[in-house]
C-alpha cells in the first residue's frame, strides 16, 4: 500500500549509498534488474506491475512521485534516507512479481514510478527501472465543492490572470490562463470585480449563452458558414488574451456544453487590477483642440481626449457633430492615429418623420460612394506627422492595391434600409487634410502637397459598397 508524503509517494523500496561501507556488499545481487508496467490508468488510480530477475530473497523498494523536476538519483536518495529514518523494514518488497493499484492520484497529472534494489541496511544495489505515466482527465467536475446560487465551483479548474506575455508568437497585454484537469467544456470571459456575485451567476450564465447563440447565428448568416456554439467552447488548459481598460476584474470560466446548455460548473479568478499606463509625450501631443482644414478648404474643429493612455482616444466634433464620439486607435511605434469604420450609437430617436436608427462612421471614396460595415469594420483614415512637422489626416490603405481610395469619413444614420447624412457637405473636410492646433498657432497652415508618407498599409479588409447618401436634417450638436 502506498504512503503519500507531500509530493513524494513512497510504495515499497528506496535507493542510496551504504553509509557504513564504501565497497559494494558482496552478499547483494548487483545484477538485479526490474521491469515496470503501468495499466488500467484512470483519473485517480493506476495498476503498477513490477517484476525482477533476482531471487525471492532480494529486497527492493518502489517509489511513486510527481516531482518531475528532480533527477532519478535525487529521488532515489531522498527515498533511501526516508526509509532509514523510518526504520520501516516492512516497506521492502521481496516478491519477484508485484502488483498494486495505487490510489488517490490527481487527474491529468504525470507521475514517475521507480523500482530499485535496497537492503535493510539502506544500501542500493542492482539496476533501477523508471516508468512515467499520465492519469486521465476527470470528467465529473465539481468535486466536493458546495452548490451556491445553483452553481458549483469546479475543483478541476483554476483561473489565473497572467498579464503580459506571448501567445502563438504574438505579444499580449492581458493574458488569462485556465488550468483544467477534466474534460468539461467552458467559455472564458472577464467580469468587473465589483459586480461578481455567485448568486447572480445563473442569470449572467443565461445571458452569456444567449449572446453566444446570437453571435453564431449572425456569423453563419453573414458568411454562409455552419458553425455551432461548440466551436466557441474550450476544454483543457488554455491561454487567452483580453482587451481590457484600466479597472478591477475577475476572470470567469463558465461551464457550457456543446448543445449550448449551462452545465452549472464555474471557476473564478482572484480579483486583479489593470493599471493605466503613464501617457507618453508623443501620445499627449495629440490631445486638445484641432482645426481640420480639408483639401477642399472645408473646415471643422475637433477635440481629442484620452480614452486609454498610449492606446486610444475619443475624437469629438467631426463634421460639427458634438453629440457623438469617434473611437480612435493610437500606434505608438508610428506616432499615428488610426480611424476605422464603427457603430457610433444605437437606437437613436430622429423624430417622428424618420423614427429610430443607428449611427455609423463610414468612409466615402472619390466617386462619392460609401462603404458599410456589414462585412466587418475597415480602415478609413490615418492621422500622422509629415517630415516638416505638419500633422495631417490621410486616407488609409494607400499602399494596398485595389483598396478603396477614401477621401472622406462621415457620420451616417441608418434608418430601416436607408442611410442619411448627419451633416451638410461643407462641414466635411476632404482628405488629405491639415491638422492644426488651436492653441499656440496663430495661422492655419495649408497642406501644400499630396501625402504619401502616412499611408501605413495593413492587410486588405472586406468591404461592401453602399448607395449614395441622402441628406437628413438632424441637429446632433
Amino acid at each position: 500500500m502506498l504512503k503519500v508524503a507531500a509530493a513524494l509517494i513512497v510504495a515499497a523500496a528506496a535507493f542510496g549509498c551504504n553509509d557504513k561501507e564504501d565497497k559494494p556488499n558482496p552478499n547483494l545481487n548487483h545484477n538485479l534488474s526490474f521491469e515496470i508496467t503501468i495499466e488500467d490508468i484512470t483519473a485517480s488510480t493506476a495498476k503498477v506491475k513490477v517484476t525482477h530477475n533476482g531471487a525471492a530473497t532480494d529486497t527492493w523498494y518502489g517509489l511513486l512521485t510527481d516531482q518531475l523536476d528532480k533527477t532519478d538519483d535525487q529521488l532515489i536518495e531522498e527515498a533511501r534516507l526516508a526509509f532509514l529514518a523510518s526504520s520501516a523494514t516492512d516497506l521492502l518488497r521481496t516478491s519477484r512479481s508485484y502488483v498494486n493499484v495505487v490510489k488517490e492520484l490527481s487527474p491529468a497529472t504525470v507521475y514517475k514510478y521507480i523500482a530499485f534494489g535496497l537492503s535493510e541496511e539502506g544500501e542500493v544495489y542492482g539496476y533501477p527501472a523508471v516508468e512515467e505515466f499520465t492519469t486521465a482527465p476527470d470528467s465529473t467536475g465539481g468535486g466536493d465543492k458546495p452548490i451556491e446560487g445553483g452553481m458549483r465551483e469546479n475543483s478541476a479548474w483554476s483561473v489565473e490572470y497572467i498579464g503580459e506575455g506571448v501567445i502563438d508568437e504574438v505579444e499580449c497585454d492581458h493574458i488569462v490562463k485556465v488550468t483544467s484537469v477534466d474534460t468539461n467544456t467552458y467559455v472564458l470571459t472577464v467580469v468587473f470585480a465589483s459586480e461578481w456575485d455567485v448568486y447572480k451567476l445563473p442569470e449572467l450564465a443565461d445571458f452569456i449563452v444567449d449572446d453566444m447563440k446570437l453571435y453564431v447565428e449572425d456569423y453563419n448568416n453573414r458568411y454562409g458558414t455552419s458553425y455551432t456554439i461548440a466551436n466557441l467552447l474550450h476544454s483543457g488548459t488554455i491561454f487567452n488574451n483580453f482587451d481590457l481598460s484600466p479597472g478591477y476584474y475577475r476572470a470567469l470560466a463558465l461551464g457550457v456544453d456543446a448543445a449550448g446548455s449551462v452545465s452549472g460548473l464555474y471557476a473564478i479568478s482572484e480579483p486583479f487590477e489593470v493599471q493605466e499606463e503613464v501617457p507618453t509625450q508623443s501620445y499627449s501631443a495629440w490631445l486638445g483642440n484641432w482645426e481640420i482644414v480639408g483639401n477642399d478648404e472645408n473646415v471643422c474643429t475637433v477635440n481629442v481626449t484620452k480614452k486609454e493612455a498610449n492606446k486610444s482616444y475619443y475624437l469629438n466634433g467631426w463634421e460639427g457633430v458634438n453629440r457623438f464620439d469617434i473611437l480612435v486607435d493610437y500606434d505608438e511605434s508610428l506616432d499615428a492615429l488610426f480611424i476605422y469604420s464603427q457603430l457610433v450609437a444605437e437606437d437613436v430617436d430622429f423624430g417622428e418623420e424618420y423614427g429610430r436608427g443607428n449611427i455609423y462612421l463610414y468612409g466615402a471614396d472619390r466617386n462619392g460612394s460609401f462603404y458599410t460595415t456589414e462585412e466587418g469594420d475597415y480602415g478609413i483614415a490615418i492621422a500622422g506627422i509629415l517630415d516638416g512637422g505638419q500633422r495631417a489626416i490621410v486616407r488609409y490603405g494607400g499602399g494596398v492595391p485595389e483598396y478603396p481610395k477614401f477621401d472622406r469619413l462621415f457620420f451616417a444614420a441608418k434608418i430601416g434600409d436607408v442611410h442619411y447624412n448627419l451633416a451638410e457637405a461643407e462641414a466635411n473636410p476632404q482628405m488629405p487634410a491639415a491638422m492644426n492646433p488651436l492653441v499656440g498657432r496663430s495661422e492655419v497652415e495649408r497642406l501644400s502637397a499630396p501625402v504619401v508618407a502616412l499611408d501605413y498599409a495593413e492587410l486588405p479588409v472586406v468591404w461592401r459598397l453602399g448607395e449614395r447618401v441622402e441628406p437628413i436634417r438632424f441637429s446632433a450638436k
